[in-house]
């Protein structure tokens, strides 16, 4: 009945996880904030809530945007809600997950309601409804209809997402015609792309990559995307590092460029000695 949570049906690529416990740090900070809490300042639980999620303590955000929406029902607080509760049920055993899932939808669901043409919160909810079982809320309709939606308000945003609702049923020639359209009307701000400032974000970069590289399409932008993601990777990325390199060397490898393939997916293991998927690829082409 369970079907895994916002995870390609071929193309799986895992989300960050942060070991949060280890970090001193983080527990520094929150032993510091949770002092203050007492006092009641909303300013306080909205700092415990943020930088929770930003070390990605997903129970402890859970906790205190729950704090937050009941005084203050901010779409803001109800989408990071979603946004914990999707990512925390990434980490607990299928059968654990489903509260989470439930929430998460209800959560983000609400947060639409509240700001119908928001964009970010579109980005999560056609996931959410598109890959949960109807006996939990979902709806691949549903999510058809938002990415309709989306598609009108951000049209770049848009056609990514319905390549994702085509992958999602396994439909990978419809996903390559959107991913396609997406590198044609990208081209330019791929290629011109700097730090100050893009329409094209973060996780868009990695998605443009992981789509050359799986679709064999538009090698160059595909890996333009990838290097800048790479090159300026950071903490609050969503997509593991290890995987933007095992993605580019596919690209390598697919455009012909063997020696920098090979060592892109050095460069993963470096970071992931266990990476299965790259460990995979590298023998197949030390094989052939």
């Amino acid at each position: 009945m369970f079907i895994p949570f916002l995870v390609f049906s071929q193309f799986k690529t895992p989300f960050v996880c942060c070991d949060y416990q280890r970090d001193a740090e983080y527990k520094q900070q929150l032993t510091f904030l949770k002092k203050s809490e007492k006092e009641g300042a909303v300013e306080v639980i909205e700092s415990i809530a943020a930088l929770s999620r930003e070390y990605q303590d997903w129970e402890t955000a859970i906790e205190y945007y729950e704090k937050l929406i009941e005084d203050y029902p901010k779409a803001e607080y109800y989408f990071s809600l979603g946004v914990a509760a999707a990512r925390k049920s990434l980490e607990v055993p299928q059968f654990r997950s489903v509260p989470y899932i439930v929430k998460a939808r209800k959560s983000v669901l609400k947060a639409h309601e509240m700001e119908p043409e928001n964009v970010t919160f579109l980005n999560l909810l056609i996931p959410l409804n598109a890959e949960i079982p109807m006996f939990f809320g979902g709806s691949y309709a549903f999510a058809e209809q938002q990415c309709k939606l989306l598609k009108n308000l951000d049209p770049l945003s848009g056609t990514i997402m319905q390549a994702y609702l085509y992958e999602v049923r396994e439909m990978y020639s419809e996903a390559k015609s959107e991913f396609i359209q997406v590198f044609t009307a990208s081209e330019n701000r791929i290629s011109s792309f700097d730090r100050g400032g893009s329409q094209l974000n973060r996780d868009q970069l990695f998605k443009l990559g992981r789509a050359a590289a799986q679709h064999k399409i538009y090698f160059e932008l595909g890996g333009r995307a990838m290097d800048l993601y790479i090159d300026d990777y950071g903490r609050r990325d969503n997509y593991p590092l290890a995987w933007a390199h095992f993605y580019r060397a596919k690209i390598y490898f697919y455009n012909d460029q063997l020696p920098k393939a090979i060592k892109s997916l050095h460069q993963a293991l470096e970071i992931n000695p266990n990476f299965e998927e790259c460990l995979a690829f590298l023998k197949t082409i030390e094989d052939e």
